[in-house]
């Protein structure tokens, strides 16, 4: 993969992220389903009822004679006209009125007239309004009245009483602006007539001239017009406008049917527990899928390799036609042949952090070469901690350790593992706390020299490469490396950092190979 490449996640990678997180996925789902049932529940108590009002021209107020009664509406002010405070208080004592006559008709003319006489709290009546929407069809004069509450009755009442009232708010609004221009006319009649009387006395005194003649033409011209204003407003009536559908009861609360709570939720559950796993999971530098993580550390994969959970302590090498021998034959199998191929026969096992795995895939890879024919010999170089002979079941003794220093010689120290034909394990030996001038002594270099002379494959187990130097000063005198990482213990960072680390010195990294911890 080339610098900057985005690469294309397989599906195998998002399925063992909901795999990983399956417990935590199942927890959020039920949390979601729990919290959309309340939710769904809660919300099922509220009822709305709709009342519509086509809004209609009344009368101007104005004094002139063409009543201007075709004039526009503004929809807007007829929306803040319904939603109004004094709306509110009228339709509050048409529904006061209309239950102390015991009738359901809030438009009566006998609850109209029993509601003017009910005085109405302000305070009630906002609270009241508060549950009352009002809004505009597009490109209409027709008004929707939409009560809200937790009772059918009630905003049914609510939703018709603010439509009546709002109408005879208007047409009370009309009637008065017509009495005040009849006041006005008349007023302005009165006056016309004296000035006339005066005119007429003044025109018997003296001889008639052309400018008091044409005063009272004109004087005369605004009677007639006065009088036809008389005539136009006797003649109109004021209709505020229609309800063209009455607020019904409702039969059902508003909102989603109690089944859909838990569904819904379940789904918005599963989909922020997915969201939230996968952001967690990719920002966590953990090695997760092998394919995909093998070929972002730029190595080759050459398996994955199976061990014993840890719980269940430390027990030797997979038997023979089990699950754990076939995945290592498998992965023996392509090691010996990139081995072969390149005529090699020592290869370095080395860990990233933890050295058990890293034991066990040394100890399985010998014995599943031995098996095949091969004659083959697994060293323990990690002198400070002789976990390989333990794990191989091979009793203590002389070792890697003591041969070095001269103690002990090498074809005793060598013990061939029970059950295991053709395998043989030489054991770190006496444990050194500083084991570096061991490794890097020439009589390191000689044994290793003897033993690949004797042996068809040579597999050293050494200490993790970040947790100490030994790692390195071992790579030198083998053909090849591997590392093995363990799957969601260690990051993909820590890999690249073991496998640099042995590349500086000359090691030839085989690939990688990661432990499944059962």
């Amino acid at each position: 993969m080339t610098q900057g490449e985005i690469p294309i996640l397989p599906l195998t990678e998002y399925t063992g992220v909901v795999r990983r997180w399956r417990g935590a996925l199942a927890v959020i789902a039920a949390l979601g389903a729990v919290i959309g049932t309340v939710l769904v529940a809660l919300d099922r108590g509220t009822y709305t009822a709709e009342a519509v009002v086509q809004v209609r021209p009344i009368v101007s107020q104005s004094d002139e004679p063409n009543l201007d009664s075709n004039r526009q509406i503004s929809a807007e002010t007829e929306e803040a006209v319904a939603g109004s405070q004094r709306v509110a208080e009228r339709a509050l004592g048409l529904r006061v009125a209309a239950e102390q006559l015991g009738t359901t008709d809030l438009a009566s003319s006998e609850v109209i007239d029993a509601a003017r006489g009910i005085a109405v709290g302000p305070e009630e009546a906002r609270r009241s309004s508060e549950r009352l929407e009002v809004s505009i069809l597009p490109d209409s004069q027709i008004l929707v009245l939409t009560a809200t509450g937790d009772d059918p009755e009630t905003v049914s009442a609510l939703a018709q009483s603010s439509a009546v009232a709002y109408l005879e708010f208007r047409r009370d609004e009309a009637t008065i602006g017509n009495g005040e221009s009849r006041q006005r006319l008349a007023a302005r009649e009165a006056e016309l007539v004296a000035e006339l009387d005066a005119l007429d006395d003044e025109l018997g005194a003296v001889p008639a001239d052309g400018v008091l003649a044409y005063a009272e033409v004109a004087k005369r011209q605004e009677l007639t017009v006065i009088g036809t204003t008389f005539a136009n407003l006797e003649s109109l009536s004021v209709n505020p406008g229609v309800i063209l559908t009455d607020a019904a009861v409702p039969t059902s609360p508003d909102g989603l049917p109690l089944a859909a709570g838990p569904l819904l939720g379940t789904l918005l559950g599963l989909v922020a527990g997915l969201t939230g796993v996968f952001v967690i999971d990719r920002t966590d530098d953990r090695l997760r899928s092998t394919g995909f993580d093998a070929g972002v550390l730029g190595v080759p994969l050459l398996g994955t390799a199976p061990v014993a959970s840890r719980q269940a302590g430390i027990g030797g090498v997979f038997p023979v036609n089990t699950a754990g021998s076939d995945a290592y034959r498998r992965l023996q199998g392509t090691l010996l042949f990139n081995l072969d191929s390149l005529d090699r026969t020592v290869v370095l096992v080395a860990g990233v952090n933890d050295a058990a795995a890293a034991t066990a895939v040394a100890a399985n890879i010998g014995a599943t070469a031995a098996r095949a024919g091969r004659r083959t010999l697994v060293v323990g170089a990690d002198l400070r901690n002789d976990a390989l002979g333990r794990h191989l079941g091979v009793a203590e003794g002389s070792g890697l350790s003591d041969v070095i220093l001269g103690d002990a010689r090498l074809g005793e120290s060598i013990t061939p593992v029970d059950g295991v034909e053709n395998l043989g394990v030489l054991q770190a030996g006496t444990r050194l706390d500083r084991p570096t001038s061991v490794l890097q002594s020439s009589a390191f270099g000689r044994l290793m020299a003897a033993v690949q002379a004797d042996y068809d494959l040579v597999v050293v187990e050494v200490p993790p490469v970040l947790d100490v130097a030994d790692a390195v000063d071992v790579a030198g005198l083998c053909d090849a490396a591997v590392v093995v990482a363990e799957a969601g213990a260690e990051s993909r960072q820590e890999i690249i950092a073991s496998v640099e680390q042995l590349k500086r010195v000359g090691s030839d990294i085989v690939g990688l190979i990661v432990a499944d911890v059962g």
